[in-house]
């Protein structure tokens, strides 16, 4: 079994709000998209042995700074193979600075790798209707991919793929101006298995550096009740 977490906010968790078309609270949590993807791709690549699980981690308004700690107790225990990382938006909504959200995402990718577990980054998408965030949200994803290349670690450019030629989210792939929409979630999925997973499950597929241990389901049950 190859175990992916999710680290993240609520658009990890896949937050929509309340409207004409969705009058209650709905999801649409992209690692349900990962997975209907991989359940389609691995029979095409011949890879009908290989195993694959989500387990979403997202978090309503979380920092990175609680990523960050909820890396050691929710995300390790579970001792998967990789984490998905997707965070820092609430930060520059809070005013923090690009260079301290980027400290935090960077301590995550170190902390995961010091817990054996591989992480995979993503940029921030951009927003819509706050158009004075968006040159922090440029300069923390430059940050971020600077250091991805530099220590060769898996990312899927999310800003790139769901932002207009003047940086501002996609109306498409818009539900308030900062989470996505149904369309928004299917793209962010697509990205990421695309970018990033696709060589994953090919490499583990051929047995190239492929590590597939798993948690308990009692360190499952414990860390699910903490969210």
């Amino acid at each position: 079994m190859l175990r992916f977490v999710a680290l993240g906010d609520s658009l990890t968790v896949g937050f929509q709000p309340p409207g004409l078309y969705l009058p209650g609270r709905e999801e649409f949590p992209y690692t349900s998209f990962l997975e209907a993807i991989i359940y389609r791709e691995l029979p095409r690549k011949g890879l009908y042995h290989l195993e694959v699980s989500f387990i979403n981690l997202g978090v309503p308004g979380d920092t990175t700074g609680r990523m960050l700690q909820r890396l050691q107790s929710q995300v390790a225990p579970l001792r998967p193979d990789y984490v998905i990382v997707w965070g820092g938006i609430n930060d520059l909504f809070s005013l923090e600075e690009p260079e301290e959200i980027y400290y935090n995402l960077r301590r995550i990718y170190e902390m995961a790798l010091e817990c054996d577990i591989k992480p995979i980054a993503c940029t921030l998408t951009s927003v819509l209707g706050y158009d004075e965030l968006i040159p922090r949200i440029k300069r923390l994803n430059d940050l971020l991919r600077r250091h991805c290349r530099a220590h060769r670690i898996p990312m899927a450019d999310l800003f790139s793929a769901t932002a207009d030629d003047s940086g501002r989210l996609r109306e498409t792939f818009s539900s308030d101006g900062v989470h996505l929409s149904q369309a928004g979630y299917m793209k962010v999925a697509n990205i990421i298995y695309y970018e990033a997973l696709e060589k994953i499950l090919e490499d583990c597929g051929r047995g190239d550096k492929c590590r597939t241990t798993g948690a308990s389901l009692d360190a499952l049950d414990e860390n699910r009740s903490e969210v």
